[in-house]
Parts: C-alpha cells; sequence; structure tokens
C-alpha cells in the first residue's frame, strides 16, 4: 500500500507543471482610465467582471480606499481649490463629502490607514496667504465632523505618501528640504532616510519593508530594521513607474505605467499583467489585507492554507 501512494505522488508531481508561483487574487478599488470620474470594484481574478460603485461630478485625481471598511478618500477639484472628498460606500446614498473646503489650496497625494486616519500632502495655490506646505493628517475622529482639524506632520514640499498597515508610520518623497524617500513614524516622532530619488514608496503587508521605484527599471526594497539591506529588482524593458502597491500576501509588488499595470514576484518570476482589457495603465488600492488567501491556477493541484488549518 504504501509503495502505491508513493507511486501515485509522484505521477501527481510529474503531472502538475514546473511553475508553482501564485497568480494574483483579491479585491480592489480602481480608477476607470477611459472614465476618470469613476471608481470601481472588482476582483483581480477576473478584473472584466467589475461594477460601478461612485461617479464623481469632476475628474478623480487621486484616491485611497480603507482597509475592511467602507471609506474611500479621493481629490478632486472644486470652483477654485484641489479638495479631499470622502465616500462611504456603506450609505452611497449620501455621496461625497468635502472635507479639506479650499482651506489647503492644491492638494496633491492622500491615503487612508485601516483606522480611517488620513494623511496628504499639499502644494501652494495663488491665494495671498496660503497653508504651510507639507503632510498634514486628519484623526479618524474628525472625519466626522464639518470641518475636519489637520495637523502638520512634516514641513516640505512632498509628492507621494503612504501609511504603513502596522503601526503610526508613513512613507513620502520629499521634493524640496530633504530630497529622497523617507519613514516618519509619527508616535515617536522620528525621521529615517531610506533613498534618494526615489518615487511612489509602498510598504509591505507587514510595515517592515518599503519598496520604492529608482530610476525607469528598477524598484529597491528596504528593511526598515538595517536600512543597508537593501534589494533591488531590475525589469527587463525600460518602464517609467508612476505607482507602486504591495500585494497583502507578499507576493507581488504591483506597477502602473502609461500602457500597463503588472505585478512583479517579491522572490523572482516573470511579470503578470491584471486589467488587460485597458490599453493603459490603471490606478488601484486593496480593500483588505485580512482574509486573503492566493489561489493557484486552475491547473494546478490546490489546497488552500485555511483548508489545511481545519
Amino acid at each position: 500500500m504504501k509503495s502505491l501512494l508513493k507511486s501515485l505522488c509522484l505521477c501527481l508531481i510529474c503531472l502538475l507543471p514546473l511553475t508553482t508561483q501564485a497568480k494574483p487574487t483579491g479585491t480592489v478599488i480602481f480608477q476607470h482610465p477611459e472614465k476618470l470620474n469613476e471608481l470601481w470594484e472588482t476582483n483581480l481574478e477576473n478584473t472584466k467582471k467589475a461594477r460601478l460603485i461612485y461617479r464623481h461630478t469632476e475628474e478623480i485625481w487621486e484616491f485611497a480606499a480603507q482597509e475592511d471598511g467602507p471609506l474611500i478618500v479621493f481629490i478632486s477639484d472644486t470652483d477654485l481649490f484641489t479638495d479631499i472628498f470622502l465616500f462611504n460606500r456603506a450609505r452611497p446614498d449620501i455621496g461625497a463629502r468635502n472635507l479639506t473646503s479650499g482651506r489647503f489650496d492644491e492638494v496633491w497625494h492622500v491615503d487612508m490607514s485601516a483606522s480611517g486616519d488620513i494623511i496628504f500632502s499639499n502644494a501652494i495655490g495663488g491665494r495671498p496667504d496660503p497653508p504651510k506646505v507639507g503632510i498634514y493628517l486628519i484623526p479618524n475622529q474628525q472625519i466626522g465632523k464639518r470641518f475636519p482639524k489637520a495637523t502638520l506632520l512634516v514641513e516640505d514640499g512632498v509628492g507621494r505618501v503612504a501609511w504603513s498597515p502596522v503601526g503610526k508610520m508613513i512613507a513620502f518623497v520629499s521634493s524640496e528640504t530633504r530630497k529622497g524617500v523617507y519613514t516618519f513614524d509619527i508616535e515617536a516622532p522620528k525621521f529615517s532616510e531610506i533613498g534618494f530619488g526615489g518615487r511612489s514608496p509602498t510598504f509591505s503587508p507587514d510595515g517592515k519593508k518599503v519598496a520604492y521605484s529608482f530610476g525607469l527599471r528598477t524598484i529597491d526594497i528596504v528593511l526598515l530594521s538595517d536600512l543597508d539591506d537593501e534589494e533591488s529588482i531590475v525589469l527587463e524593458q525600460e518602464r517609467t513607474i508612476w505607482e507602486l502597491k504591495w500585494s497583502p500576501d507578499g507576493q507581488y509588488i504591483f506597477c502602473k505605467t502609461f500602457k500597463n499595470t503588472f505585478g512583479v514576484p517579491v522572490n523572482g518570476g516573470d511579470p503578470v499583467k491584471i486589467f488587460e482589457q485597458f490599453d493603459r495603465g490603471v490606478s488601484f488600492d486593496w480593500t483588505s489585507r485580512r482574509g486573503y488567501y492566493p489561489v493557484e491556477p486552475k491547473d494546478k493541484l490546490t489546497t488552500l492554507w485555511g483548508e489545511l488549518k481545519q
């Protein structure tokens, strides 16, 4: 009997493909690349089966979804300014509410933590008494108020900002004073420089690493507990990366370029394209990091970890 079972297992192994790389899966919110005022929801296993969740009156510039929650924040133009709006998917009848109401002239980028805290960066507009430029925090306790209070965390010219999924840490790109990629521990408070000349930082799911794009073809990954521990992924073709997103299972770093959206395997392998129905890159954000199990392709022998634990 043991010999028979052994032979059966060997036959199954021989029938499996050589690669065991899991296909990307998970539910995301994305901006429709042809209808820039619309936000849609889909699963990466089949992005053609997407549904519209919100249509704004003006173009949406940037957005972020709350992990395991119903909230979405996005940046859009008003009559004179660029403001942050809040939309609750659990109350679609209410619509989106303006959180900043012209108080910060031009808002550049925004991100939201799992607990509903909002960070954003701004730039000087045309008003005679412009607000300070930098990174601001709107705590989740404030977002229900008519004029939520925003606290200046970092005074500097800043591009993209990102929340860590763990603790009160953010990553950002400084474009003026510091000129590099930094992390900032809000509770300490403490700065750490992790790279020079990079773009679009994104945290690993455990919050221990930050990846950012460098040059045309390179993604640098830095271990925050040892900044000398750095590795690079060089893409085969020259691509100008606009955005990076680390997948919830830690296996992929997703890149948005002008024409494509694709996942780069962290541990090696060929990039995997997503949103192939579009002829341009797609901006998206994950709606959940928990309850996420990567599913192997259908032609592979599959056992989900959740089933294995049972």
